[in-house]
């Protein structure tokens, strides 16, 4: 199923949706550290400055330092049309300027693409701001204590538009049938993971996107969503 075009006016717009402070801040922090750091380093040849080296790579693992760029395109859109999520705000100026994606994503970008999910495919929707459950949804599409090799094996959730530090979040139950789910890159054998396995992907019944306004996200949908 072709993605329509957004031509009902917007009940609900939320353009970078996933971009709290925490994530700016560590998105932009660590990176620099890693890259003063080791420029320090080469000039000076001064090995204090291999601490700097550490926490930078540290901070860009596990604290979110690597996940700005990839998060910044999720956003957020409720119309009489339905629900929209994802690189909401990459598709209408692709469509202002005449231009169409001639090549397939892979899976793991799928923040960058648009999910469409019309009204009558809407099985449940609600906003959530209890930390339990957003830590719950955060972890569906993370393979929790799974080993390594499932890790590197299982597949991409597609929908779960996840992101670090999030306190509220939209949660959907859709209808795959009639739901709009972007197309992706085949997957590919990938030789530098010890399984040499392709990675996966598959629709998600439920679907999700981080908000910074869940009360006027919340208001938006009492007016349109027959399951708010």
């Amino acid at each position: 199923m072709n993605l329509p075009e957004m031509t009902e006016p917007a009940h609900y717009t939320e353009e970078r949706s996933a971009l709290r402070w925490p994530l700016v801040f560590h998105g932009f922090f660590w990176p620099l550290l890693l890259v003063a750091s080791f420029t320090a380093l080469a000039v000076t040849k001064n090995y204090v400055f291999m601490i700097g080296v550490i926490l930078g790579v540290f901070g860009s693992v596990s604290l979110g330092g690597l996940h700005l760029a990839e998060k910044r395109p999720i956003g957020i859109r409720v119309d009489s049309a339905g629900i929209w999520i994802g690189g909401i705000q990459r598709a209408e100026r692709m469509r202002a300027a005449g231009k169409t994606q001639t090549k397939l994503s892979r899976a793991g970008a799928q923040q960058r693409q648009v999910f469409f999910c019309p009204w009558d495919a809407v099985q449940r929707v609600e906003v959530i701001t209890e930390r339990k459950e957003i830590r719950k949804i955060a972890k569906l599409g993370e393979g929790v204590g799974a080993s390594r090799s499932e890790v590197a094996t299982r597949a991409i959730k597609l929908g779960l538009l996840t992101a670090p530090y999030m306190r509220a979040v939209l949660v959907l139950n859709v209808d795959l049938s009639a739901a709009v789910v972007p197309e992706f890159r085949p997957p590919v054998e990938r030789s530098f993971w010890k399984t040499g396995s392709p990675q996966r992907f598959a629709p998600s019944p439920i679907w999700c996107a981080p908000t910074r306004h869940p009360e006027q996200l919340r208001t938006a949908l009492a007016h349109l969503a027959p399951h708010a």
